[in-house]
């Protein structure tokens, strides 16, 4: 594989960023039809944007991701991700599979876990790693989660500090996302919302604890 100078290599993520934000004609009218998938795009081109600027040489730091992309997971694949999931998945993470399987550079550390990432070898071991922490030292309970509630990742740090879990009880909370670690926790009702916040933060206020 040719080396790709990093000029270049930025240069390649801007225009593909660009295209997310502002798709052609024809690709924006068959988004349309589809519904909110458009939000879902031009949210992901704004973050991937976000994050190709933090890895500019002058910015990057040592074991940052770099901003990537993948081709989106099949409609099959997704069927199985799901009942592996053992909740049905939120529109917005279903229309983000359906876009990329996978997002590298979400934030700062950060990747959204795709259907690849659960092969052998992938990020979901990190993921389910950080899950069996959250259960052993009862974040959850801490902020009046049930102790039976399922938690899936959806997100994990490089260094395995935070992740992102989906959750589906809707006789609880209404959110269906919960953004934790480090001392922090965070709930989102959408992905467009989680995908928003990390964009402009003014965007979404997350509650820390389910009241």
């Amino acid at each position: 594989m040719p080396n790709i100078p990093v000029t270049d290599h930025h240069a390649m993520i801007t225009r593909g960023c660009d295209l997310l934000v502002n798709p052609p004609v024809k690709c924006s009218r068959f988004l349309n039809a589809r519904g909110s998938i458009l939000d879902i795009r031009r949210l992901v081109g704004q973050v991937m944007s976000e994050s190709a600027v933090e890895c500019l040489p002058a910015e990057h730091e040592e074991g940052m991701p770099i901003p990537r992309l993948y081709p989106p997971a099949s409609r099959e694949r997704i069927a199985v991700f799901e009942e592996r999931a053992g909740q049905r998945f939120e529109a917005g993470y279903r229309e983000f599979l359906d876009l990329t399987d996978d997002m590298e550079g979400f934030g700062v550390m950060t990747s959204i876990l795709g259907c690849r990432d659960w092969d052998e070898g992938g990020r979901a071991e990190a993921a389910l790693a950080f899950l069996e922490g959250v259960h052993e030292d009862g974040t959850a309970v801490d902020v009046s989660l049930p102790e039976d509630i399922a938690l899936f990742p959806v997100a994990v740090d490089a260094d395995g500090s935070r992740a992102i879990f989906m959750l589906d009880r809707p006789d609880v909370l209404s959110e269906r996302y919960w953004w934790v670690g480090e001392g922090s926790s965070s709930f989102f009702g959408t992905f467009a919302d989680l995908l928003g916040h990390a964009v402009d933060p003014c965007s979404y206020e997350p509650r820390e604890e389910i009241s």
